[in-house]
C-alpha cells in the first residue's frame, strides 16, 4: 500500500491551506530536522554501546548510513502524509542512470578545473597515498550529497518554486546553499557566494530539466569525492586526504586559497557558462514554472 494512502484528511479549506507551498515548507522542514536528529540520536547511541569510540572509520560509516537514510525516509513520509505522493523525485527506476551521470559529472568538471589551476602553476603533486586513507573523503561526500541535495533541492527549491517560480527558486535555494558553508573553515562571503553560484545554481538547474534528484546527488558525491578524494584539495574550506598528494599554491584568486578550488574564479567562469547552456535548455524545453500569482492571473 502505498504511503500516500495515509495522508493527512483535512475538509476542502483545512487542505487548501495545508498543500500551500509555504506551509508545506515549514512542515517538511520540521519533518527534516526530526529525522534527521533522530538519526544523530541513533548514532550516538550506536557510537556509546557498541563502538566507544575506538574504530573512527566505522563511526564515520555507520553515522552516513543512518542520516542517509533517516532523509531519505523522513522525506519519503513527509510526502506521502501531507502531499499525498509518492515522491517520484526519488524513484529507483532511475537511480543507477542518473547517479551515475551525475558522479561522471562531477568528475570531469572538478578534473577540468584542476588541470585548469595546474597551467596556471597553482596545483603541484608530489606522491600518491595509499587508497584506504580516501574513506572518510568518499563517506562524507555521500552523506552531504544525500542529506544536502534532499533538504536544498527536494525541499527548499522544489516547494519554493511552486510559489516564487523556477528562476526566483534557483537564485534564492542557491544562496541558501551556499551560506550553508559560511561557517566552515577558512570561509569567506566570496567563497559563499561562488558556491551559490557555482553548485548552488548547477544543481537546482539540473533538477528542473530531470525532475529527479539522482542527478544533483551525483554530482554533489563526485564533485566532492574527485576534489578531495582523488586530488586532495580542500573541499569547501576542510583539507581532505585524496588518492594524489596535492598542494595549492598562488593567488587565491586561481587556487581559491584556503577554502580551496571552489572559491577560484575559474570555478565560477566554467559553472556559469555550463549554466547557461542548462538555462537555454531549460527555455528550449519549456520545462520552468510561473510564479503562484502569476499562474492565477493568467487564469482570471
Amino acid at each position: 500500500m502505498p504511503i500516500s494512502d495515509y495522508a493527512f484528511k483535512l475538509p476542502p479549506r483545512g487542505m487548501r491551506i495545508l498543500r500551500f507551498p509555504l506551509i508545506r515548507l515549514v512542515l517538511a522542514v520540521i519533518f527534516f530536522i526530526t529525522f534527521l536528529g533522530s538519526g544523530v540520536f541513533i548514532t550516538s547511541v550506536i557510537r556509546g554501546l557498541m563502538l566507544k569510540g575506538g574504530y573512527p572509520i566505522l563511526d564515520d560509516f555507520i553515522q552516513m548510513i543512518v542520516l542517509s537514510l533517516m532523509a531519505i525516509v523522513g522525506y519519503w513520509i513527509y510526502c506521502g502524509l501531507v502531499e499525498g505522493r509518492t515522491p517520484t523525485e526519488l524513484s529507483r527506476k532511475h537511480l543507477v542512470v542518473q547517479t551515475g551521470a551525475g558522479l561522471l559529472m562531477g568528475f570531469a568538471f572538478i578534473t577540468l578545473i584542476i588541470g585548469m589551476i595546474a597551467v596556471g602553476k597553482g596545483y603541484y603533486i608530489s606522491g600518491w597515498n595509499a587508497p584506504y586513507l580516501v574513506l572518510p573523503a568518499l563517506i562524507m561526500s555521500i552523506q552531504a550529497g544525500i542529506v544536502e541535495e534532499i533538504f536544498t533541492r527536494g525541499i527548499l527549491f522544489r516547494i519554493v518554486e511552486e510559489f516564487l517560480g523556477t528562476w526566483l527558486s534557483v537564485l534564492l535555494s542557491a544562496l541558501v546553499f551556499g551560506f550553508m558553508h559560511i561557517w566552515n573553515p577558512n570561509a569567506t562571503i566570496f567563497s559563499s557566494l561562488s558556491i551559490a553560484l557555482t553548485a548552488g545554481v548547477i544543481l537546482a538547474l539540473l533538477y528542473v530539466i530531470t525532475r529527479k534528484l539522482w542527478v544533483p546527488i551525483g554530482l554533489h558525491i563526485g564533485w566532492n569525492l574527485t576534489l578531495g578524494g582523488i586530488y586532495g584539495a580542500p573541499v569547501s574550506g576542510t583539507e581532505a586526504v585524496g588518492l594524489l598528494k596535492g598542494s595549492l599554491q598562488g593567488p587565491e584568486w586561481l587556487t581559491g586559497g584556503d577554502f580551496g578550488p571552489e572559491a577560484s574564479i575559474l570555478t565560477l567562469a566554467v559553472f556559469l557558462l555550463f549554466g547557461v547552456v542548462l538555462v537555454r535548455k531549460i527555455i528550449r524545453d519549456a520545462s520552468w514554472m510561473s510564479p503562484l500569482w502569476r499562474e492565477n492571473h493568467d487564469k482570471n
